[in-house]
């Protein structure tokens, strides 16, 4: 929208600079705009000539509704031959205008121009007018200009898909041309009245109109605003202008108030144009009611202006989401549609009308004249007259089956038939109704619209447009060109750049998908969608697995309940075995909210989960996953119509019990009843008729008589008295008493074509789990069923091949070859059959075929099969180097394609193993293991031997032990031998390396050889393994093994010369081992003496025979010696034995009178400890007597009184205290000696004594305690005594020294 060369802003600024610049005469301008043209008449003769001040004499009246009739040359020349002023020559080019003739308007304006005559007889005023008015013309012819054929030659260009462009591109180059000479002219009329006039603000307009469309702002800014609202006040043209430039440079606000301040100052004048304009800043600025506002309004005062049209319609089209009632909904819907169709008559070159009517007509379902009718199963549509179809059409058929029309061939029966894509899946029907989307008016008008316009981001859209026309009816080549084009128009336009990425993946060429994603996130993050697919990409590139659920996790964060996108992070995480937990688990949220929902779960999600089960060994859970798929496709309508066809009755041909999801008893109403007396197990029917036709049950059929009792019919026959008898097999156990019987019967769902994966998955569980009888039975009754399914007949090949029957292997893979001669995967499969029996020409062959399909995966494995092959030739005589480049140049072109291919990168490892580069060889093995995360078995045994090469054993064996542990636990072989086989061949590896480094450890030839024994040991047991483990017998083993014993022997009689101890028992293990390699190399001897195949050479086994007969010698008189070296042992340890039987006996003697003497010590204390205790309580006792004595005593002298104090005072102090009681001495109580004694010791010496026999008595005598101590310990006595002696010795010998010395 460009406000500023709309129709009233053309040439009626020149009345309005011709006069005052005020809105005065508003009214009276407005007037003169609906009135007529008048042409006064100056040619004529007879004197009635207008006369325009009192408005008579002749003149021409032009009405309005008029001039569409008019051509220009016609009007010019009546203007020039009349003398028509230039005022006059303005207002017939602003009815042009008016009448959407912007074209003539302009020529005529230019014819007045080109024409001295009539510019020369026009005052200055009318002169810059007609000069500023043809020049504005010009520049909005230039403007408006579509490029015609130009733009439409580029369209069609594409279209073609790069037809001859030469004339195009002169198409293009002209339209620019005529662009260019337009805005040329304008300028030249600008500059031709600036020569007139400089200060003119008509001009001033045009020059700033010139630079608004060369997108030139500031100058646009500096004519608007700088010169003419400066000069001239705030006139409509400049508003508007400036408001233009504000809007081209985002500062909408701006915008909006120059608009607003230009309708307020001219309410009339400033038209619809500026309240679309305003109405576009509204938008811009959020203000949607304020918008909607300004186009209606605009709409009001123009029913025609298109721009207002158009603004409504999409904004009325953006608010029918918040819409809830359907009526409504409908109504607004038609009514938008309305406005759309009603601008498109309006101005049919509008582009983003034609647009907008596209995007219409591409999501409108288009009816059909006349009904159709389907049956089940089929793509061809019947109708009930001639249907106007074509090929490629996108048609519905009812309201929910959607599908392409096909070619021309398919259509017969006089264009009433029509072959679609798809089969119907629904019942029989007729009378049903057609649409179809009407792709053709949508190109139609996507073309138009792309013509119509010059502006990048609106042809974008019609590009677009045709895109996803293109996109629909599956040209995803067509496609992605419109997407790629559209995407160079508008960057931005994200549609069309998600489209681009999405036939981009159609492509595979996900590194540029995801780039264009990426880009797409940069305008559009929360585009969940593309967050998902980028994530999904990521996760399939493998490039960066983090980066990849980064944008999943966002996605779902955006939408946490949207069901779809968990169902991708699912189908993401299920790409790599190592996250089938995790997609389980996203698999089981998924299945949640589509149950909280209340939607279906699809069939396809409940089966992805039972392969990934399957996957992580939940087997139970598999099954359980696998039945609710089918009971889900039980329910769509494909199904229900087959429970009804005619072929319930079908024979069975899944019985067993594994298989019950396709089979069903039924209840015929039988009754039968045990017949006890008969050879066979046999039944009489009770309940039914004699006829045996009638007899709903068939021989072969699988009966149930009770809950556990089935039965299997081996013949029915019709007894003397008419009843029928049914005989079972013979191990059958029947029931004493009459019973009712069951039939098994099929279910219908092997008819049913949609339940072919999962009773293939559910077989695969079957082999899996080691059900291979149930396996084979659902293999088999798919092929039965759909002959045409490939995967049971090569499941059945593989099945007989690890079953080692080669033959029915060979017979299901012709079966195969039969049905799908081009099959890969049976070529495939054929090919690695071959290679298992190493028949390397016809696996030549096949592969060399595959090659040539250029399928891109197949392309891959087959060349590095035709590697490997080469690989495995390389002892052809004279081709060793040849075959080893030609396994090197298979290896290098895989990589080369796909740098990431971890099988191709291994095989060019052995390559460089091989060559002798050992370093590299194992560099690339350790980057294969990173890479692929040890899933690539060879790997490990390559890495294996690149370790033995470089004689480092210990980290060979764990390699190979790795590769045992993993083939163990997945089941799976390396190559395409049977599993025993490659164990076999493993092992054997594993003992070699064993044995290299047993050889090694000789090398030391001392005590640090002793491990070698052990290692030939290890050697040996892994040698009989895989001897055990070879189906056949294998003479390189045999002969290894007896390699082994020898070396071993060896080994264990050079053990005395490197100081090794060893026993008779090596010895004579090492005996015997030579005694049993001797015969068997003996006998390899006679057999090539016989001529048998034996690849080991005669000198070979000779020398070995001579050696091992010699060993043989040796080892009788080393085993000799050691036995000998064994008895003297004996003896002396048997002296040894008996001195520590003794030794002990008088140990435990010693031992036990120690126990007895201690115990009678113990018994001792105990006693005096009682003794002591005895006398303590007497003591005791004689303390309460003394003190309640004393008691007595000094109560007797209280009742008694004080004495009499003799005259003259106390002669002394003691005779104070003394009294007539003898004082008791505290000795008494502990002594026993007379109290004589205590008197007649003055100095208290006996009292002393008394104490400590008092103590003594109470705690005993330290003396006697010593002594004891002495008693016990006369040893320890004696032993210090002599050491003081030996030590006094010491001293006086070194005396003695320092004196002889001196």
């Amino acid at each position: 929208m460009d406000p500023v060369i709309s129709d009233e802003d053309l040439p009626p600024i020149g009345n309005k600079y011709d006069t005052a610049t005020n809105g005065n005469q508003a009214s009276s301008s407005q007037e003169g705009q609906n009135k007529s043209l008048i042409i006064p008449i100056t040619s004529s003769t007879n004197g009635n000539n207008y006369n325009s001040s009192n408005g008579g004499g002749l003149f021409i009246e032009v009405f309005p509704e008029e001039m569409s009739s008019i051509r220009p040359t016609v009007l010019s020349k009546v203007l020039r031959d009349e003398q028509a002023p230039l005022k006059t020559w303005c207002d017939a080019s602003l009815l042009y205008i008016k009448a959407k003739r912007e074209r003539e308007g302009c020529e005529l304006l230019n014819a007045a121009v080109d024409s001295d005559d009539v510019m020369s007889g026009s005052n200055t005023s009318d002169r810059l007018r007609v000069l500023a008015s043809a020049g504005i013309a010009a520049l909005a012819q230039a403007n408006r200009q579509s490029g015609g054929g130009g733009e439409m030659g580029l369209l069609d260009g594409i279209l073609g898909g790069g037809v001859d462009g030469t004339d195009n591109a002169a198409d293009r180059a002209g339209a620019k041309d005529q662009k260019d000479e337009l805005r040329s002219l304008a300028d030249a009329r600008f500059t031709k009245a600036d020569n007139i006039n400089q200060v003119n603000p008509m001009t001033w307009i045009g020059r700033g109109m010139l630079n608004l469309a060369m997108n030139k702002m500031d100058q646009a800014r500096f004519f608007f605003e700088q010169l003419t609202l400066k000069q001239c006040g705030e006139v409509l043209p400049a508003l508007i202008g400036m408001a233009s430039v504000k809007f081209m440079e985002k500062e909408y606000r701006d915008a909006q108030e120059l608009y607003s301040r230009a309708m307020t100052k001219f309410p009339l004048e400033s038209g619809a144009a500026t309240r679309v304009g305003f109405g576009m800043a509204c938008y811009r600025l959020g203000q949607i009611d304020r918008a909607k506002a300004a186009f209606r309004r605009a709409h009001d005062m123009d029913p025609e202006n298109v721009e207002a049209l158009v603004g409504i319609a999409v904004l009325e089209m953006a608010s029918l989401d918040e819409v809830l009632d359907p009526r409504e909904y409908r109504a607004k819907a038609e009514n938008v549609i309305k406005m759309i169709s009603m601008a498109n008559l309006v101005d049919h070159t509008n582009a983003m009308v034609q647009n907008h009517l596209a995007n219409h007509y591409f999501w409108k379902w288009t009816p059909v004249p006349g009904t159709v009718e389907l049956e089940l199963g089929s793509n061809l549509i019947k109708g009930n007259m001639i249907i106007n179809l074509e090929p490629g059409d996108r048609i519905r058929i009812g309201h929910d089956f959607e599908t392409y029309v096909v070619d021309d061939d398919s259509i017969v029966n006089g264009g009433k038939t029509v072959k679609i894509k798809d089969s119907w899946k629904f019942p029989s029907a007729t009378g049903l109704k057609l649409w179809k989307k009407d792709y053709d008016r949508v190109v139609s008008l996507a073309k138009g619209a792309y013509g119509a316009t010059n502006i990048p981001e609106i042809q974008a859209e019609s590009l677009y447009m045709l895109a996803r026309v293109y996109h629909a009816r599956g040209d995803m080549e067509q496609a992605n060109k419109f997407y790629d084009k559209a995407c160079k128009h508008s960057p931005e336009l994200s549609p069309a750049r998600f489209g681009l990425a999405q036939t981009l993946i159609w492509d595979e060429a996900y590194d540029e998908a995801a780039a264009h994603l990426r880009l797409l996130l940069g305008t559009c993050s929360n585009a969940t969608d593309a967050l998902a697919a980028l994530g999904l990409l990521e996760v399939k590139g493998g490039k960066d697995r983090r980066e990849a659920f980064v944008y999943l996790k966002k996605a779902i964060d955006l939408d946490p309940f949207n069901p779809d996108l968990v169902l991708i992070e699912a189908l993401a995480l299920q790409q790599h075995e190592s996250d089938y937990p995790l997609s389980l688990d996203r698999y089981r949220k998924a299945v949640g909210l589509l149950e909280a929902q209340s939607k279906v779960i699809p069939a396809e999600v409940l089966t992805n989960m039972g392969v990934l089960c399957h996957e992580t060994k939940r087997y139970d859970e598999a099954l359980e996953m696998y039945s609710k798929a089918l009971k889900a496709l039980d329910e769509s309508p494909e199904a229900a119509e087959l429970a009804k066809s005619s072929e319930d009755s079908e024979e069975i041909s899944v019985r067993h019990k594994d298989n019950n999801l396709f089979w069903v008893y039924e209840e015929p109403g039988i009754r039968v009843e045990a017949v006890r007396d008969t050879e066979k197990p046999t039944l009489i029917v009770k309940n039914h008729s004699t006829d045996l036709e009638s007899l709903e049950i068939k021989i072969g059929d699988d009966l149930a008589l009770n809950s556990d009792i089935e039965v299997k019919v081996k013949e029915i026959i019709k007894s003397e008295d008419s009843a029928i008898h049914i005989i079972v097999n013979d191990d059958a156990v029947l029931p004493s008493s009459e019973t009712q019987i069951k039939i098994k019967r099929s279910n219908g769902r092997l008819r049913n074509p949609s339940s072919i994966s999962v009773a293939f998955n559910l077989a695969r569980l079957h082999e899996t789990a080691g059900r291979i009888v149930p396996a084979v039975e659902l293999h088999k009754a798919l092929v039965k069923r759909h002959p045409s399914y490939v995967n049971s007949y090569l499941r059945l090949a593989c099945i007989a091949r690890d079953c080692g029957s080669l033959k029915d292997c060979s017979e299901w893979l012709k079966s195969a070859v039969a049905v799908a001669p081009g099959n890969p995967e049976v070529l495939t499969l054929v090919g690695n059959l071959h290679l298992s029996l190493c028949d390397w020409a016809p696996a030549q062959k096949v592969f060399d075929q595959l090659l040539t399909q250029k399928v891109p995966k197949v392309e891959a494995y087959s060349m590095l099969s035709l590697g490997n092959i080469y690989f495995n030739n390389l002892n052809t005589p004279k081709k060793y180097s040849k075959h080893l480049q030609y396994a090197a140049d298979f290896y290098r072109r895989i990589l080369t394609k796909d740098n990431a291919n971890a099988y191709a990168a291994n095989g060019l490892g052995t390559v460089l193993a091989e060559k002798g580069e050992l370093f590299k060889a194992k560099e690339i093995f350790n980057r294969v293991r990173e890479v692929s995360g040890d899933t690539i078995l060879d790997t490990l045994l390559n890495l294996g031997h690149i370790y033995l090469a470089q004689k480092k054993h210990p980290e060979a064996l764990q390699m190979y032990q790795s590769y045992m542990n993993r083939t163990q636990t997945t089941g799976a072989p390396i190559t395409s031998k049977s599993q025993d086989d490659d164990e076999a061949e493993v092992l054997l590896y594993i003992a070699f390396a064993y044995f290299d480094w047993a050889r090694q450890t000789e090398l030391f030839n001392n005590a640090k050889a002793a491990p070698a024994d052990e290692r030939y040991q290890k050697c040996i047991e892994y040698i009989e393994m895989a001897m055990k483990k070879s189906k056949k017998e294998n003479v390189i083993l045999r002969y290894n093994w007896c390699m082994a014993k020898l070396q071993a022997a060896n080994c264990v009689l050079q053990k005395v010369n490197r100081n090794i101890r060893r026993t008779a028992q090596e010895v004579k293990d090492a005996l015997d081992g030579l005694e049993q390699s001797l015969p068997i190399i003996q006998t390899m001897l006679q057999w090539k003496a016989e001529g048998r195949k034996v690849t080991i050479p005669t000198g070979m086994l000779t020398d070995f025979a001579n050696q091992c007969k010699h060993n043989i010698d040796s080892a009788k008189s080393h085993l000799n010696e050691e036995l000998k070296k064994e008895r003297e042992a004996q003896v002396l340890r048997d002296f040894q034995r008996i001195e520590a039987e003794a030794n002990e006996k008088q140990r435990l003697l010693s031992a036990t009178l120690e126990k007895e003497r201690q115990q009678q010590e113990q018994e001792e204390r105990e006693r005096k400890a009682r003794q002591k205790m005895k006398q303590v309580s007497s003591l005791v006792a004689n303390w309460e007597s003394a003190a309640a004595a004393e008691k007595e005593r000094a109560a007797t002298k209280k009742e008694k009184g004080p004495g009499v104090v003799p005259p003259g005072g106390v002669d002394d102090e003691a005779g104070i205290f003394d009294t007539d009681v003898v004082p008791t001495s505290t000795a008494a109580l502990f002594d026993e000696s007379d109290d004589d004694d205590d008197v007649n010791d003055p100095s208290g010496k006996a009292d002393e004594t008394a104490k400590v026999e008092a103590e003594k008595e109470l705690f005993g005598d330290s003396s006697s305690e010593e002594e004891e101590e002495e008693e016990e310990n006369p040893n320890k006595r004696r032993n210090d005594g002599l050491a003081e002696e030996e030590q006094a010795a010491k001293k006086s010998k070194l005396s003695d020294e320092n004196d002889d010395e001196m």
